[in-house]
């Protein structure tokens, strides 16, 4: 691909300019995909069964949570404000309904009409404090939409509704913010605290954080890179160069993913940053190589050969080992994980074209005066010359210290194997947001005060012909409420069965009257917990912020309670589901085929690297400075108290493409150095000597710029950047102080005596 390149630059550059203008025309299509849901879209069981409990009821994500807190709520010029706040959300285009406090209402009164619970005019004095009482106690209310006093703080529970073509039709951030400002603007003048939460806040928070991330890390990273190529190039040309095939690979993946309208997401955000990578350390690779030619004397055109037919082959074998590590993330029932691994190969592959096409075309059209780039190498290449010159002092040193540092690095790699190893997997639901905006902080209150923001549902589905009001659906529905009261780490808990109980209560024991007072609801409350068009009900209770290790056992605990309902009503179903659920039960099993496929990704590439260069010593050699990086990151992420997430493995996957990369190009080089010596010592130190300075270079800039990611909202983000610097550390050190120690170590053993 390279060759006719540099035979007709200008034919080849001006289609270049043509695909690149046709890619930018993609970026506009480019959306942010918002759904917390997503991740867990698969074909499995659960996700099913929680499609069709989306179908069927207003789905959790797109209830708004609006949590008012104050020392003392009850308070009659305070709830006259929560009342007026009340009103106007009614009146915001994207609310569909509202449950709060003044939604709940008496017993029917003589003419079958239930009054509203807090009346019109509020009473003072005695008469307030008893109907304060009432509230309180309220079984609808009590701990449910209002916490009890307890002298420090009360919060009462708005939940909000949200209509869905609204939401696509003016957008989550302007509804979002309209309810927002709504709620402040009628309440903080008094001094009463207002924050948001749910699902649809969230999604908006992840939204922001994505694009504000998408911007700073992006920008940060490709700034820094820019500079620290200067600061060692000093020739604008050669940084322009090294730089603008990481941009246009960025363009072209981008665009790219706009024309076939793949929604962004935290993973797929991964990809600018990872094509930049990727196609950096192969650009900085051949720049080396062309730089280091034409001080040698040699003219562009064959400069530029040379580096094709020397470095292109590692760029391809980098390249096509990088695409399988990605490939490996199909190995999931994640939709959104199995699009990512596709695309981010496929990007792999445009960063690879971007190098080996565009970059020797520029070094033909710009550098046309070989002579003068030869008179004034040596002044300008001071800092290079220095790296080399450190990177020829440590190979000396690593001739006499070869044994140690190959018993330290194999004792090293088996003690962080054995630690990464003892990872388990771990997720929760609220570290796929930022943590520094307010649904979390909400989220926190209401696990303090009302059990939990997190919804869990059983669902109930029977034949057809009958209804809610069956008094076998009844007795179904009241033993399943019931259950679930009694489950430990379940609070809050809503159904049919809820109001039944407060009808009884208030004295309301004829057949009909639930039937009848479920008439006379608005609809919107109805359908939460009775489906319109499907003999189905809900119980719906609320989980703290869990770990999904600690909601897992409460999920199948919950679900094994209800065997003794399914046996006594064979003709009902009994599914535990809800996102919360789905995102507990589907991630452990989720993230541990991830990490089973970048096994089988490790075990595929290295077999790959021996066919690729027919030798199984090779394949050999490349086990541990391959492996070496992702079992140190792993180390780490053990030591410092975490697990297998979703953005860890994927990172781990990331970074072991990159040290793939790292250890080709050192192999590749040792290969070229070994054919013009038999002796294999002065050919390592050679290897080192001139691979070393662009493998330090390359990391110093991908370390730089992606340490930007730990300014980033959102946790998973911090965690993936955090790994990634870890694996490309190791990745360094793997590759040029244990890798060729060993060589030395197995060559004095007589096991090594040649690479071929």
């Amino acid at each position: 691909m390279g060759l006719p390149a540099i035979r007709r630059p200008w034919t080849v550059l001006a289609l270049l300019v043509l695909f690149s203008a046709f890619s930018a025309a993609g970026l506009p299509y480019l959306k942010t995909d918002h759904s917390l849901s997503e991740l867990f879209s698969s074909d499995t069981v659960e996700f099913d069964q929680y499609k069709t409990m989306s179908e069927r009821f207003p789905t959790s994500e797109f209830d708004v949570l609006v949590v008012v807190e104050s020392e003392n709520l009850m308070q009659p010029e305070i709830l006259e404000e929560i009342r007026s706040l009340h009103l106007e959300l009614q009146l915001a285009e994207a609310v569909q309904g509202i449950i709060s406090i003044f939604s709940m209402r008496e017993p029917p009164d003589a003419s079958g009409y239930p009054p509203p619970l807090l009346p019109t005019k509020l009473p003072t004095g005695k008469e307030f404090e008893k109907l304060a009482d009432r509230v309180v106690n309220h079984p609808l209310i009590g701990g449910k939409l209002l916490s009890r006093p307890d002298g420090k703080s009360q919060l009462t529970l708005i939940i909000l509704s949200l209509k869905q073509d609204v939401i696509w039709k003016k957008g989550l951030a302007a509804s979002i913010r309209e309810i927002e400002q709504t709620a402040k603007a009628v309440l903080e003048p008094i001094g009463l605290r207002v924050q948001l939460a749910g699902a649809p806040v969230m999604q908006l928070e992840i939204r922001q954080a994505i694009g504000r991330d998408r911007l700073i890390y992006n920008g940060t990273g490709f700034l820094v890179g820019m500079l620290i190529c200067f600061a060692f190039f000093r020739r604008v040309k050669l940084v322009f160069i090294t730089s603008l095939c990481p941009a246009v690979a960025v363009l072209w993946a981008m665009g790219l993913l706009g024309w076939v309208d793949l929604r962004l997401n935290t993973f797929i955000n991964v990809i600018p940053p990872l094509v930049m990578v990727i196609s950096f350390t192969d650009a900085m690779h051949m720049v080396f190589s062309i730089r280091r030619r034409l001080g040698q004397g040699d003219d562009r055109f064959t400069a530029v050969r040379h580096a094709i037919l020397t470095v292109g082959p590692a760029c391809v074998l980098t390249s096509i080992t990088t695409s399988i590590a990605f490939m490996s993330l199909t190995l999931t029932d994640s939709g959104m994980i199995r699009t990512f691994g596709i695309a981010a190969a496929l990007a792999t592959l445009l960063a690879f074209i971007t190098v080996i096409v565009l970059l020797p075309i520029m070094v033909i059209l710009l550098f046309r005066d070989e002579k003068e780039f030869l008179q004034s190498e040596t002044n300008r290449h001071k800092a290079i010359n220095w790296l080399e010159t450190i990177c020829a002092n440590f190979a000396a040193w690593l001739q006499i210290r070869y044994r140690v540092l190959a018993i330290v690095g194999l004792s090293l790699f088996a003690l962080f194997s054995a630690l990464h190893f003892q990872l388990e997997p771990r997720y929760r639901l609220s570290d796929q947001v930022p943590d520094n905006k307010q649904s979390i902080a909400t989220s926190e209150r209401l696990d303090a005060k009302l059990t939990g923001a997190h919804p869990v549902h059983v669902m109930l589905e029977w034949p057809e012909g009958k209804d809610v009001t069956d008094p076998e659906v009844i007795e179904a529905l009241a033993g399943t409420h019931s259950l679930i009261e009694k489950q430990s780490g379940v609070g809050n808990v809503w159904s049919v069965e809820t109001l039944r109980r407060w009808l009884i209560n208030a004295g309301e024991t004829q057949p009909g009257a639930l039937a009848e007072y479920l008439k006379q609801l608005p609809a919107h409350l109805v359908q939460r917990f009775v489906a319109k068009d499907a003999p189905s009900a809900l119980v719906t209770g609320r989980l703290p912020n869990l770990d999904a290790e600690d909601t897992v056992p409460v999920l199948k605990k919950m679900d094994a309670s209800l065997s003794d309902l399914r046996a006594k009503y064979p003709e009902i179903t009994f599914t535990v589901t809800g996102l919360s659920a789905v995102s507990a039960l589907r991630s452990s099993e989720m993230i541990r085929q991830l990490n089973r496929g970048l096994l089988a990704a490790m075990i595929v590439v290295i077999i790959l690297i021996g066919i690729a260069f027919r030798s199984f010593k090779i394949l050999l050699l490349a086990i541990l400075p391959n492996l070496f990086p992702i079992v140190a990151a792993g180390s780490l992420l053990l030591l410092t108290g975490g697990g297998l997430e979703y953005a860890s493995v994927i990172a781990l996957t990331v970074g072991f493409g990159i040290a793939v990369d790292d250890t080709i190009h050192f192999l590749s080089r040792l290969r070229i150095e070994t054919s013009r010596t038999p002796d294999l010592r002065k050919g390592v130190a050679a290897t080192i000597s001139r691979i070393g300075p662009v493998l330090i270079l390359t990391t110093l800039v991908l370390i730089a710029g992606l340490s930007a990611t730990i300014i980033s909202d959102l946790p998973s983000m911090r965690l993936f950047g955090k790994l990634f610097m870890t694996t490309l550390g190791a990745a360094i050190i793997g590759d040029l102080l244990f890798l060729p120690a060993i060589i030395l170590a197995a060559r004095k053993m007589g096991l090594v005596k040649s690479i071929d």
